[in-house]
Parts: C-alpha cells; structure tokens; sequence
C-alpha cells in the first residue's frame, strides 16, 4: 500500500486530538496571563490557539466532504448540515442561555438596572444568536481601558459557521478547480483588506463595516482546506510528501510553530499570514503519516481526552476562568499561574460533564444522517465547533 493509499483509507488521524488540546490550553492561557509577557513573549498565545483551531477545521471538514464524494459520487449536504447542527448548536445555545441568565442576575448599576455591559449583551444577542457577531458586535473599552464585551470569544463559532454556509455547497456543485478559485479569491480579498485597513474593532462608517466584513474568512480555515485538497490528489500528495512526509517533518514544523507563537513581534498581518502558513505544514506533518516524529507524545491519552471535548472546553471556559477568579479572590489567593492552573482543570471538568450528560445524547443522533460512504475521516469532532 502506498502512502497515499494509507492517507486515504485512514478512518481516523491519532495526533489531531492532541493538537486541540494544545489550542484550548494556548486559549485558557490567553484569558488568565500566568507569565508576564516581558517573561514569555507570546504574542498572542490566544489568536494562535484559535488559529491552530481554525486549520485543523478546514482540514478536517474538507477531507470528510471529499472522502464522501469519492466514495458516494456526490456530497450529501442535507446529512452534512444535520450532523453540524447536532454537533454544534445543543451547546452553543445552551451557553448563550447561560450567559443571558447570568447578565440579567449580576450585570446591575447601582439602581438595579442592567449595567453598561449587561446592555451591550442583549444589544448583541440578535447577532450572537445568528452567528453574525463577527460582523456586528464592536469591541468596547470600559472606564479602565479594557475589554468588556461578554461572550465576545464566540466570534471564532460565527467564522465557523460562515464557513459551514459557504464552502461545501461550493464544492459541491462546482468544478474542483473553480472552487478552489473562489476559495482563493475569498482568502486574496481577506489578506488584502487586511494589509490594507488593518484590524477594525469599531467601524465608524459603512465602508469600515464592509471592510470587517470582508476580512471575517479566516485565512487559517482556508489554508486547511487547501492541504486537505492537495492531500487528497495523489500526484499533489507525492510532491508534498518530500517536505510533510518525512520522520523530521513533524517535529521541524513543531518547533517552527512554537518559534513563531512565541516571536516577541508578532500580531501583525504578515505575522498572523506567516503563522498560519507554518501551522498548515504543521497539520500535515502530523496526518500525511501515523507513525511521524512526534506521534508518540502528540498520543498521550490526556491529551487526546482533552482535545475530544475541546469544544466544550471552549465554549465553557470563560465561565470557568471567571468562577475561579471569585474564588480565589475570596480566599485571598492572588497567584496567577495557580488560577491558569485552576481554569484549565475546571474547564476540563465542565466540558468532560458537558460531553458525557448533555452534548452525548445529540452526538448519538449523527449516525442518522451518516451513510457508510460519509463516515468522517476523523470520528470525533471538537472545536470551535472546530471541526
């Protein structure tokens, strides 16, 4: 058998699990500033978690939606949507419930009416509810400078879902290399309003509001679906092995990834474009083979455990990370790297509780809407809904 031939007939991709449980960490680290950064220059540990979150997604999604044409003739969009639903929206909109009870009993001013924050929330549900809050809800700055938009982090589920909309019908009815060319075209206007406009957080004006809304594919997401397209064609699969497929490869591309989360100037476009090239080599290091460089460590059963419930580690992990700061306060604990650690094992625990009692019962329903011939490469899907 070739090694196209063990690529394409494996059900399931051992490291990946791993990879999602290094994300969600790389999260919960953002959130809770364990190190100062004059200690540990991570740019934004955060972004490239969800970065790392978003190319694992591409990848995924893309090599399940072409194993199902291949094998089946066609891609099954009624079946794709219902096993998406099913995966994502149980939680996402128990969460979003939470978060709206939690507004209404503590988010008060001094009169008892809902607080500035607790205002901007119900302002944004229509848009968190919809998945169009990466369009439409602005960063806003309280009276000491920081960010107090609450459930802000639920605008990588809105890219998610934007994605889901756009990219399988477009493979589905259009020729491989027209579709390949509109993801191209998405990803160019991306990258060019991006290096030209730069980030906007709060658009003053249409044209602003246009722009954000052009750069909301993520580029992370696309390079995803270009490895999984070029892995899947053996002649592309070929030529890429020589880089991807070797024993070295995984931990090169590990190490190059690191180096690049962890570069003191970072957050830039060219950085955040550099990065997201490097963890796609980094992805396909560690699924062109089973057996890479790193296979054995990327396989621990911790980290595999926590990557399969990474997407409600996600989803639930702010929750988590703010109940941990009350307590610890109330005890008079100020440590900073105890409350990451803290935060990480709650959340892991909320999400584990989550996975077996509640998302489970909506997991078993996929098998409805999965054919033989659409049985996902990988059979368990996490965050954001990555994957």
């Amino acid at each position: 058998m070739t090694p196209h031939e063990k690529f394409a007939s494996a059900r399931y991709f051992g490291s990946l699990d791993a990879l999602r449980c290094i994300a969600i960490v790389g999260v919960i680290w953002q959130h809770t500033r364990p190190v100062p950064p004059e200690m540990l220059p991570f740019t934004d540990i955060g972004a490239s978690g969800v970065a790392l979150f978003f190319v694992l997604s591409g990848f995924l999604i893309t090599s399940l939606l072409r194993r199902e044409e291949a094998a089946a003739g066609s891609i099954n969009l009624r079946h794709f949507y219902a096993r998406r639903a099913l995966r994502i929206f149980p939680l996402y909109f128990a969460v979003l419930g939470i978060y709206t009870l939690l507004v209404f009993l503590r988010e008060h001013d001094s009169s008892g009416h809902l607080n500035a924050a607790g205002r901007l929330f119900v302002h944004n549900l229509p848009y968190y509810a919809t998945y169009t809050n990466n369009w439409f809800v602005d960063l806003m700055l309280n009276e000491d400078g920081e960010r107090r938009v609450i459930f802000v982090f639920a605008w990588s589920l809105a890219t998610e879902e934007q994605f889901y909309a756009f990219w399988p019908p477009v493979l589905r009815y259009l020729p491989r290399r027209i579709a390949v060319g509109w993801l191209l075209a998405v990803m160019a206007i991306d990258l060019v309003l991006t290096f030209w406009f730069g980030p906007i957080e709060q658009p003053r004006t249409l044209i602003e509001r246009l722009v954000r809304i052009g750069q909301s594919p993520a580029t992370e997401i696309c390079i995803g679906v270009l490895w999984a397209m070029a892995l899947s064609k053996p002649r592309s699969f070929e030529r890429l092995w020589a880089v991807v497929g070797r024993k070295w490869s995984s931990p090169f591309f590990a190490a190059l990834s690191l180096g690049i989360a962890m570069w003191p100037w970072g957050d830039t476009p060219l950085w955040y474009l550099l990065q997201s090239i490097v963890f796609g080599f980094f992805v396909a290091s560690c699924v062109i083979r089973e057996d890479h460089g790193i296979s054995r460590p990327l396989k621990f059963p911790v980290l595999a455990r926590v990557g399969v419930v990474s997407y409600g580690m996600y989803m639930l992990h702010m929750l988590a990370v703010n109940a941990v700061r009350v307590g610890t306060l109330k005890v008079g604990m100020t440590s900073k790297p105890l409350i990451f650690v803290l935060s990480v094992l709650l959340t892991y625990l909320m999400a584990e509780a989550s996975y077996r009692f509640f998302e489970q019962r909506f997991l078993r329903l996929k098998s409805r809407f999965m054919s033989p011939a659409s049985r996902p490469s990988v059979p368990r899907q996490a965050h954001p809904s990555h994957s």
